[in-house]
């Protein structure tokens, strides 16, 4: 008598697993981490899988197994956090979404015993910045790449950034930049981070830190998310590498120069434990303040002709760029990576399937050469979720990641 069969479906924990070990064995990132929250696999509960190491073999100090509460830096994901602040101050009934930057950079003049920006910045909107549809540049010139410093120390903005503020030009007119045109800025949310700081008349000064603390991390129970690293925090250490392509075979990419940096970006640091209440909260949000706050960050705001651009639109919400799946169910999705710091990280929430995932890796690539799909954090993020959902398949595809100093 033959044996009964075996079911050799993968479990949602195998499912994960694998895109795990597939993404290191593709990008030789020393270690990541994989949040998923998805009620019908995991329940409320959520999954967390850690794989490889904090850094490479001979770092200092010594690499040691990523575990859940590994801490990684995030880099351009910190913006959903920053638009997340806006949107909490906007429900509690303090600024308009709609209202000038200006309004806000001199609130009491906080920054500055004189009004600081130019007519052109302080006539843009809260709204225009969380949205990319301010017009202003990825990043700012003449004034370094730490201009965000400042921010996450909890310190007044350096004067080299005041000075910019006050010489900001308007941007080029149209048609090549019509009003309202996307154009990726981290001097934008960074200059939006600033006014978020005098949102609230019980605390205003310098303290982006202690707002986000109270109104978003400690509500969600996230005890390892923040600018500043803690002594008790086990903490990654970040590589950079760059991807060169061969001429034979063809199209074998391999990987080389992977060293680690040392360094510390300007923006926030979590873990695979955090990140996952991150990602419930947006699938389902709490009651309360924040709750609210966090549909607001998901509602459409608009849709965004590209800046310079002939063809191509940006959907988005408050941070989120919101893509669709071909039943046109709405993703959020952002992702980040730290050049100088040396990480990567991405997360993407599909409500309507009650599934996310985030991926949190200490590597950072450079783009000498394309890299293979199983080497892209969104690719793996895509593909944990389509193996838990049969039905999902995008409408299109993802944007490049984006990057922070």
């Amino acid at each position: 008598m033959s044996d009964p069969a075996v079911d050799t479906t993968p479990s949602p924990q195998q499912i994960v697993q694998a895109e795990a070990q597939i993404y290191l064995d593709f990008s030789h990132a020393p270690g990541c981490c994989i949040a998923v929250y998805d009620q019908k696999a995991f329940g409320s509960k959520g999954y967390v899988y850690p794989l490889g190491m904090s850094a490479l073999p001979g770092s200092t100090p010594p690499p040691f197994s990523v575990t859940t509460d590994t801490v990684f830096e995030i880099g351009s994901v910190t913006k959903v956090f920053t638009s997340t602040l806006l949107a909490t101050a906007v429900t509690a009934g303090g600024p308009s979404i709609t209202d000038t930057l200006g309004t806000w950079l001199n609130y009491q003049n906080n920054f500055s015993p004189n009004p600081v920006g130019s007519a052109a910045l302080d006539a843009l909107t809260l709204q225009d910045l969380a949205t990319h549809s301010s017009g202003m540049t990825e990043q700012p010139t003449g004034i370094g790449l730490g201009y965000s410093k400042q921010l996450f120390a909890d310190e007044k903005p350096d004067s080299k950034l005041i000075n910019w503020w006050n010489n900001y030009p308007p941007p080029p007119p149209p048609p090549t930049y019509p009003p309202g045109c996307w154009q990726y800025s981290n001097i934008g949310f960074v200059t939006l981070g600033f006014a978020t700081t005098q949102f609230f008349p019980a605390d205003t000064g310098y303290n982006y830190n202690i707002m986000l603390a109270q109104y978003v991390t400690e509500p969600l129970g996230m005890t390892q998310t923040g600018a500043t690293i803690q002594p008790s925090w086990k903490v990654a250490q970040g590589c950079i590498g760059s991807w060169i392509q061969l001429p034979n075979p063809p199209g074998l990419t391999v990987f080389e120069g992977n060293t680690p940096t040392g360094g510390t970006a300007f923006d926030l640091k979590t873990t695979g434990d955090d990140i996952l209440r991150f990602i419930a909260a947006q699938i389902e949000p709490p009651n309360g303040l924040l709750g609210k706050a966090i549909q607001l960050t998901q509602q459409k705001q608009g849709t965004y002709p590209l800046c310079g651009e002939s063809t191509g639109s940006v959907t988005m919400g408050l941070a989120w760029q919101i893509y669709y799946t071909k039943q046109r169910q709405p993703i959020f999705m952002k992702n980040g990576a730290t050049s100088r710091g040396g990480f990567e990280a991405i997360v993407m929430v599909v409500p309507d399937l009650q599934c996310g995932v985030a991926v949190l890796s200490n590597q950072y690539l450079d783009a000498s050469a394309p890299h293979p799909s199983q080497a892209n954090l969104g690719g793996v993020a895509r593909n944990i979720i389509a193996a838990l959902h049969s039905n999902f398949e995008l409408d299109g595809p993802l944007p490049e990641r984006d990057v922070s100093e």
